[in-house]
């Protein structure tokens, strides 16, 4: 590693030190501070309102067309229609458009399959949680529930990870940095937000840290090789972690830029990307009946998307791959909201509690971008880029989720953010027992996703579930104040 690169990396673990540091002294200052009286106006993000309750999530929302005793009476199944039509409408989006536009991405910056997954992929797979937190900062709506975050963050962690082990179709065998450098920098995001919730008050300039930690992840994996490099000189026990087989069957996942070659199975030369071949017209007919079906129900979703989002498979729109993956992210943001408020509607009216609802079904379809993708490039043989795009979401929705609407409701409405953080001790045990958990489990199993960590991956995600359903509705103890009353029907 090279001298300025050197340099640049310390900078980089000052800059971050620093944040943490100033995060720190802010709040041992700040509890010398006089408590101002509430005031009724002010933003309250992961608030508490003044009268000891919180908030219905399905407020967020917009009034449905059903009554609640007509979505009793029958109308919830078209709710649950619409909810797996737009599972179907993110596999669309995700499987033509937005992983296509992100191999081009690749190509063209010649960026490692890890980083991008950490980096582009997380980014747009977690859009759809950006665009609602900033569009509630002005329509002052929107309230982000630490919950949720705790509920998506696991599930990202266990559970995407688990689908990619399942049904990949293959053995795929990790390098042992990607997994490391990313659940490092997201034990550093979980540290962040702790200390910054921890006063129960967020102020500008603490927001403002977190989007520059994020910034820092960036200018990160801008050095990734190099900073690869100088962390298995410093650290040689560490160039062992790449595990194989007794036959040496393991992966070297595919350089873009053509330097490197996987090495799947002796049978096996390369994985094939969704760019590799010009893929048939969206409009040509299926020969199976269930894909006949499918196809024809998909009809209106594939017509909009082939009007509105280039194709950049194909070698017309080949450098379009920017408005493909801009447009294609549109869609993923307007699908996955449609999708939550579905399940919201659905949770209100089978009278499921909000901090269920944020742990398990709300968590899932925030999530359901990041699962497609992230199966999608695992059956393409990129395995490392489906992990990173699982981790680097939860480093994105901490950092740039939280953190930037924070910041722009700090800086808009001039004011302290009052945040609800009662359950901040448990949440951030969470949180970081899910790192260490999924670091530990995957050195134990050689590096490597197969069906059997699969399994393990979901049966501890349950577990954890259980565990903190329990925790949500006050079974341990007296911990979350009643939901307030509503008059959304």
């Amino acid at each position: 590693m090279s001298r300025k690169g050197i340099r640049l990396l310390r900078g980089v673990i000052f800059t971050a030190a620093i944040c943490l540091f100033a995060l720190w002294k802010s709040q041992q200052e700040l509890t010398v501070v006089e408590d101002v009286p509430d005031d009724p106006t002010r933003r309250k993000l992961l608030a508490t309102p003044v009268s000891n309750c919180t908030p219905p999530a399905i407020e967020q929302f917009p009034q449905d067309i059903f009554t609640k005793a007509q979505r009793l009476h029958g109308g919830i199944i078209i709710h649950l229609i619409i909810s797996l039509y737009m599972f179907q409408a993110l596999a669309l989006v995700c499987d033509d458009y937005f992983v296509p536009a992100l191999e081009r991405i690749c190509e063209v910056l010649k960026l490692q399959p890890d980083v991008a997954g950490a980096t582009f992929m997380a980014a747009g797979s977690s859009a759809p949680e950006l665009a609602a937190a900033v569009i509630g900062v002005f329509i002052a709506k929107n309230d982000i529930g630490l919950g949720t975050v705790v509920g998506s963050a696991v599930f990202n962690i266990l559970f995407v990870i688990a689908i990619c082990a399942l049904f990949s179709g293959m053995i795929i065998h990790l390098n042992w940095w990607p997994l490391f450098r990313d659940c490092t920098y997201y034990g550093i995001s979980i540290i962040a937000l702790i200390i910054v919730i921890y006063d129960e008050k967020v102020y500008w300039y603490e927001a403002l840290c977190l989007l520059i930690l994020y910034i820092l992840y960036i200018v990160m994996m801008f050095f990734n090789s190099q900073l690869e490099e100088w962390t298995k000189n410093q650290f040689n026990c560490c160039n062992t972690l790449r595990i194989a087989n007794s036959k040496s069957e393991f992966v070297q996942y595919e350089m873009v830029n053509n330097k490197a070659s996987p090495l799947a199975d002796s049978d096996s030369d390369k994985p094939k990307t969704h760019i590799d071949n010009e893929p048939d017209s969206v409009f040509t007919v299926p020969n199976t009946k269930f894909k006949l079906a499918l196809w024809i129900v998909s009809l209106p979703l594939i017509s909009a998307m082939f009007i509105t989002v280039p194709d950049c498979r194909k070698s017309f729109w080949k450098k379009w791959y920017i408005v493909t993956f801009v447009m294609s992210l549109v869609w993923i943001s307007g699908f996955s909201y449609l999708l939550v408020w579905m399940i919201a509607i659905i949770g209100h009216t089978l009278n499921i509690p909000d901090t269920i609802m944020g742990l398990t079904f709300m968590a899932a379809g925030v999530s359901v971008p990041d699962v497609i993708a992230s199966l999608i490039v695992a059956k393409d043989g990129l395995g490392d880029m489906a992990v990173s795009n699982a981790v680097g979401s939860n480093v994105f929705d901490i950092l740039l989720c939280l953190g930037l609407p924070w910041f722009l409701d700090a800086v808009i409405h001039n004011d302290i953010i009052e945040v609800y953080s009662e359950g901040l001790v448990y949440s951030s045990i969470t949180l970081l027992s899910t790192v260490f958990f999924l670091l530990i489990a995957t050195h134990l199993n050689g590096w490597k996703l197969d069906k059997k960590f699969g399994v393990i991956l979901i049966i501890v995600y349950l577990m954890f579930m259980t565990l903190s359903s329990l925790y949500e509705l006050n079974v341990f103890g007296n911990v979350h104040p009643p939901e307030c009353f509503t008059l959304y029907d």
